[in-house]
């Protein structure tokens, strides 16, 4: 997620709390929802936070395996095979940045192995270079050189400059780099998994108890939920969408070696509806039973502002790096819709939750 340029973040806007737009008309506000609320808080630290992570760390042993297999037996099978699964992890990271907050932000997970645009050229130094190119070296790496280390070079290893890399291309070095790549990329996220598992995800759900010093109380944890929701719209439309359109370069591009920019756009979005409904790979309580336990129209309002921007993105029918050059309108028109969802976000959903959420 984090750009070695800078990202022009817009900050969600500190709202008060609108008593008379938060109710359902047939709602005197004296329902008991705590626990509810508890519920909820509950099911995203475990059934979605939690549950995304371990689904990440599963998916790094899968592509690690493959990268060992494809090493030793470079056919182009065993390369679609590595692709396949790069794209597989890709998807539940990209839906996870839509609660990119505890251990992956702390802990500075997310620059180190999602720094993005890649500089093709610098990774081809690193490959010409006489370092021994293990995980021990790639881990060593120290913030300036993120982007040499993550989903984007195993990106760049796995399918060439040009998208269409075979399997007899690759050199010796670049097998060594792809699995020190591969090994780093399954250290860091059993690292966030193990910090969920370990404890964050008690923090998460105990919200309000007593001595929790991360959520002193639960509106301050769904806060932190709804702003994570907002962050990454602003992430995907103002940044990973806008920079490379109004500069006009296709090098500015998140994932431009494998075309896979706007599919995660689009789970970037899709992340949304995930923490918002509770669930990831089961179902579970989500702020969506609070709001529409009070107001049915907010609910409603989201999640059409939700699959206005998610179609919007998917009406883009060429890869972006074209996109931003030959449907400028599509393109315009998406970076519009998620910016009205987050604007939805920051101005009605975040109110509701200061004054629900207590």
């Amino acid at each position: 997620m984090k750009k070695t340029t800078n990202v022009v973040l817009v900050l969600l806007a500190s709202a008060g709390v609108i008593m008379s737009s938060c109710k359902k008309d047939d709602d005197n506000g004296t329902t008991d929802t705590t626990a509810l609320k508890t519920e909820i808080l509950q099911d995203a630290a475990n059934k979605v936070c939690l549950a995304s992570y371990q689904d990440l760390s599963s998916k790094a042993d899968q592509l690690l395996a493959a990268v060992n297999t494809l090493t030793t037996t470079t056919t182009d099978a065993n390369l679609d095979n590595c692709r396949t699964l790069w794209r597989s992890i890709r998807e539940t990271w990209e839906r996870s940045e839509a609660w990119l907050f505890g251990p992956v932000d702390v802990d500075k997970i997310d620059p180190r192995i999602d720094t993005w645009p890649v500089d093709f050229n610098d990774l081809n130094t690193v490959l010409a270079s006489s370092d021994v190119l293990d995980e021990a070296y790639i881990d060593g790496l120290d913030e300036e050189h993120d982007a040499l280390k993550g989903f984007h070079p195993i990106e760049y290893l796995l399918w060439g400059k040009d998208g269409d890399k075979t399997a007899s291309a690759f050199t010796a070095r670049e097998k060594e780099y792809l699995v020190g790549l591969a090994q780093n990329l399954k250290k860091l996220t059993t690292e966030v998994k193990d910090s969920w598992a370990g404890g964050y995800a008690n923090t998460l759900a105990t919200a309000g108890n007593s001595g929790n010093a991360d959520y002193p109380t639960k509106r301050v944890a769904f806060e932190t939920i709804v702003d994570a929701m907002g962050g990454i719209c602003d992430e995907v439309a103002n940044g990973k969408m806008k920079d490379p359109f109004e500069a006009q370069d296709p090098q500015l591009e998140e994932s431009p070696f494998a075309q896979n920019s706007i599919t995660d756009f689009t789970n970037n979005i899709k992340g949304i509806m995930d923490i918002y409904q509770g669930k990831f790979t089961e179902d579970g309580k989500g702020i969506e039973d609070l709001v529409r336990t009070y107001n049915l129209s907010l609910d409603n309002d989201i999640k059409t502002k939700h699959g206005t921007a998610v179609a919007a993105l998917q009406a883009i029918t060429v890869p972006f790096g074209e996109a931003i050059l030959t449907q400028q309108t599509q393109v315009q028109t998406a970076m519009d819709k998620i910016n009205e969802l987050a604007e939805t976000l920051a101005d009605n959903l975040k109110p509701f939750v200061q004054q629900y959420g207590q």
